[in-house]
């Protein structure tokens, strides 16, 4: 994939997210910073489909993704430091941003919240939900210096053309079940199928009993992006008809 100039990024976001991004970019290339463009975004610029949200990763340095936002932050911004998960909301006017470290987790038990740690950019990638998921753009001069087009350890370049969601390993609906409310919401949205070995890690998962390890607070958290994909023109009505044929709604019972 050719890499889009940074002025193309800018202009396929919504006006308030790119001056933002702006911001934190000219920082970021002041104090020589890692600062990579992640996931759904990434993803969505190579699906040539509009661009909703900025995801960014710093990688480990002397500035994190919190300094980074507040050193970027104008005056009328507010940022919301979530200090357990190395994350950042940058938000300004109608603009938002989410900024994280880069970052490797562990779960204590199946379902539970994950414990971080600081982590090379790679690592970070491979710790997400689905390959289509974990592919890196560099942005700032400092990335860009490193790596040349798309940062993609995992294989999602590939998952894209053959249009799969292909989780990252066989235990990961067993680590985090929410991830099957995504693939459930994500197929239809991209029009894209689960692959075979991802739904024998659903069944597993299922056998295992595996939901009923997740609060239902997250559940509902899942839920509600799902319904909320009515507002941007997609029926809720096929992801719910998926969870029904893996038998994924029983267990949320």
């Amino acid at each position: 994939m050719k890499r889009p100039r940074t002025s193309e990024l800018l202009r396929a976001l919504p006006g308030p997210d790119a001056e933002l991004l702006r911001r934190v970019l000219a920082v970021a290339d002041a104090r020589g910073v890692v600062l990579h463009l992640v996931g759904g975004p990434v993803r969505d610029w190579i699906l040539e489909r509009p661009l909703r949200d900025v995801d960014l990763v710093v990688s480990p340095g002397e500035v994190g993704a919190a300094e980074l936002a507040r050193e970027a932050a104008p005056e009328d911004a507010e940022t919301l430091v979530h200090d357990r998960f190395g994350t950042v909301v940058l938000r300004a006017g109608a603009g938002a941003i989410d900024l994280a470290d880069a970052r490797s987790e562990t779960y204590e038990h199946p379902g539970a919240l994950p414990a971080v740690e600081p982590a090379p950019l790679e690592q970070d990638l491979w710790r997400r939900d689905f390959s289509v998921n974990a592919l890196a753009l560099p942005l700032s001069k400092a990335a860009r210096a490193a790596a040349s087009g798309v940062v993609d350890p995992t294989g999602g370049l590939e998952d894209i053309e053959k249009r799969s969601l292909r989780v990252l390993h066989a235990a990961s609906f067993v680590d985090d079940p929410t991830r099957v409310l995504r693939a459930a919401r994500l197929a239809p949205r991209l029009g894209f199928t689960v692959s075979r070995p991802s739904r024998s890690a659903l069944r597993a998962a299922l056998r295992a009993g595996a939901f009923g390890r997740v609060s239902g607070d997250r559940i509902r958290r899942e839920l509600q992006k799902l319904f909320e994909d009515a507002a941007i023109g997609l029926d809720p009505a096929r992801a719910l008809r998926l969870l029904s044929d893996w038998h994924v709604l029983g267990a949320l019972e």
